[in-house]
């Protein structure tokens, strides 16, 4: 199903950067309405200019945020660049009509090609926060920017879900709020501050680049399930896991959790991650959970026995912080946390673990630069997991 339908234009409603929502009349007589369509095109529009809309999703009643897309100006012939660039001749969104060029970093017109020829190249045991709900985003990014000492952060946006970067609200007040230092666009993925190729030239161009401290590598906003566990947007992050690996990263897994989802599956710890790390994941990597206490906590700990039972992974439980943290970290951040449709008052531990991975992370960065400065092993190796969990378990609740 492809539907397409031409629209008035009766005022741009939010204009921000890569992004303007306009507000659009379709149809006639009984048949018109009144909508709202997002354009990502780098042009003006004026109150009567028509143009064509993709209204699938709308039609499909699916979750874009209610707005159609902006196509082109109907009409308009005229020729012109409405996503400039300097040396890009990388093509996102191939083959689709609306493939566009961009600069990548690793091409050879790009000032970082000589970077990217670099065999040797690698994550030098950078912390990677690895999950699947871009809701998650701000909590993470606002509880490491709380630490005084915490150095630059980056996000790496895969092309699993959103393809354009600036359909993400959070992308926009977290670089406004200076919690986000950089936004690195991977796969057709487009409108970071980088572009590239693929998801481990965005990690290199993350640390090597924009000389990241720590890396979040989050699924951008309009997901995809299917309630089975092999179509869901999430079976990416395996691809993320194992570049993270396979570069000298240290990967760090946020899980799905909620115990206010109304759907089973997505009780205690969601069938999305339990199928990520139980069946797709090949490297292992740092899980952080949760103590809760009580029967929740007993479920998730029966959710992810397999993985302990078998040394898959290295699993460190956490204390909680306050809801109070929370409450802070929200105010200073200056929209609400949500996720899946609910607040975090309504379902907290999600947030709260989210905060926890933040925090964990900020305790890891000294050990990790002490044994790089001793010349011990920091890959993201079996052995080197185990001691790092063990590290961060003695050394709970000293930020």
């Amino acid at each position: 199903m492809l539907r397409m339908a031409v629209g008035m234009v009766s005022r741009v409603m939010e204009k921000r950067q890569g992004m303007q929502i306009i507000e659009v009349q379709l149809g006639e007589g009984e048949q018109k309405e009144t909508a709202q369509a997002i354009s990502f095109a780098d042009e003006s529009y004026e109150p009567g200019e028509m143009l064509i809309l993709n209204t699938t999703a709308i039609r499909l009643k699916l979750g874009t945020g209610g707005f159609h897309l902006v196509v082109a100006k109907a009409g308009d012939h005229t020729e012109r660049d409405l996503a400039q660039g300097n040396w890009g001749h990388v093509m996102k969104m191939r083959y689709a009509p609306w493939q566009l060029a961009v600069d990548t970093v690793e091409e050879q017109a790009s000032p970082f090609h000589q970077l990217f020829l670099r065999e040797d190249l690698s994550l030098e045991a950078t912390p990677v926060i690895i999950g699947e709900l871009h809701s998650l985003l701000p909590v993470v990014a606002a509880a490491l920017k709380c630490h005084g000492k915490m150095g630059r952060i980056a996000y790496v946006m895969p092309d699993a879900a959103s393809l354009p970067a600036s359909m993400s609200r959070h992308v926009q007040q977290l670089k406004a709020k200076g919690m986000l230092d950089a936004v690195i666009t991977t796969g057709h993925a487009w409108g970071g501050d980088r572009e590239a190729v693929t998801i481990h030239s965005g990690l290199l161009a993350a640390r090597h680049i924009e000389k990241a401290d720590v890396i979040l590598c989050m699924l951008g906003p309009g997901v995809a399930g299917t309630g089975t566990p092999y179509g869901f947007s999430g079976v990416q992050l395996s691809e993320v896991v194992h570049a993270v690996s396979v570069l000298g990263g240290i990967p760090y897994f946020l899980p799905r959790l909620s115990f206010a989802d109304p759907r089973p599956r997505h009780r205690g710890v969601s069938h999305h991650t339990l199928a990520i790390l139980g069946r797709y994941v090949l490297r292992p990597v740092l899980l952080l959970m949760p103590k809760t206490g009580g029967d929740r906590e007993q479920l998730m700990r029966s959710q992810i026995a397999s993985f302990q039972e078998s040394n898959k992974h290295v699993v460190v439980w956490g204390e909680c912080g306050s809801e109070t943290r929370l409450a802070d970290l929200e105010q200073e951040y200056g929209l609400p946390f949500a996720s899946m449709g609910r607040g975090w008052r309504e379902d907290p531990i999600p947030f709260l673990t989210a905060v926890l991975a933040a925090d964990q992370a900020v305790l890891s960065l000294g050990y990790i630069k002490e044994r790089i400065n001793a010349g011990s092993d920091c890959s993201a190796s079996p052995d080197m997991l185990a001691a790092l969990g063990l590290y961060l378990t003695r050394n709970e609740g000293l930020l």
